[in-house]
């Protein structure tokens, strides 16, 4: 497992670390009123920027497994006294919010550290409301990489070695509900002397007709 690994970079030593591969609020077009939540929220910068678009009539929350960079999250919101968000610590793969209550959901270079990633998406469809939507940026590859990668837990923390490749990604996707993906951009860059592709996508929970 990767979590101590991951906790580990996100300490008191670590604070500036950042693995962000695509700011995606953009995308998420979120209108006032609207309940949204941030995987992976680190110091919450997004969350913060989610909370704005919605407005006090709206909320948004951030998850991370990291406690320090709940806490950071949480002093920032104090400092910029805003009310109408919450910080999570929690994993992906357990949300700890209801079912059908969200309105959108966004995700910044996180869920690749997770290694059962169908759980997690099958975690934002179960939070989704009908009609709801995910942007999600993450990392991805065409070609597997080497098993010592992939079991390598500094190599997953590091933001490369949880990548599994877009046919992989893709069926995940599909296996957790979400039929139509649409991609907004993509970025191709060397890690460590693999190629690794960034990208930018949104999908949905499509509503009863």
């Amino acid at each position: 497992m990767s979590t101590f690994e991951i906790v580990k970079r996100y300490t008191e030593e670590n604070i500036n670390s950042n693995l962000s591969c695509g700011g995606n609020i953009q995308y998420l077009e979120l209108i006032e009123g609207e309940k949204v939540l941030d995987l992976g929220c680190g110091r919450g910068g997004e969350t913060l920027e989610a909370s704005k678009h919605v407005g006090s009539s709206g909320f948004a929350w951030g998850l991370d497994l990291t406690p320090r960079m709940i806490q950071l999250a949480q002093e920032r919101a104090k400092q910029e006294q805003v009310e109408n968000v919450d910080f999570l610590v929690a994993s992906m793969d357990q949300i700890p919010l209801e079912d059908n209550s969200l309105d959108a959901v966004l995700s910044n270079c996180a869920i690749n550290h997770v290694e059962d990633k169908v759980t997690v998406y099958r975690e934002i469809y179960r939070v989704l409301k009908r009609g709801g939507r995910f942007v999600v940026s993450d990392i991805m590859t065409e070609q597997p990489l080497p098993q010592e990668i992939r079991e390598d837990p500094e190599a997953i923390a590091d933001c490369f070695g949880g990548a599994i490749t877009i046919q992989e990604y893709e069926n995940v996707l599909k296996n957790a509900g979400f039929s139509q993906v649409e991609v907004f951009k993509e970025r191709r860059y060397m890690k460590n002397g693999y190629e690794m592709i960034s990208r930018t996508f949104q999908g949905y929970k499509e509503p009863i007709l």
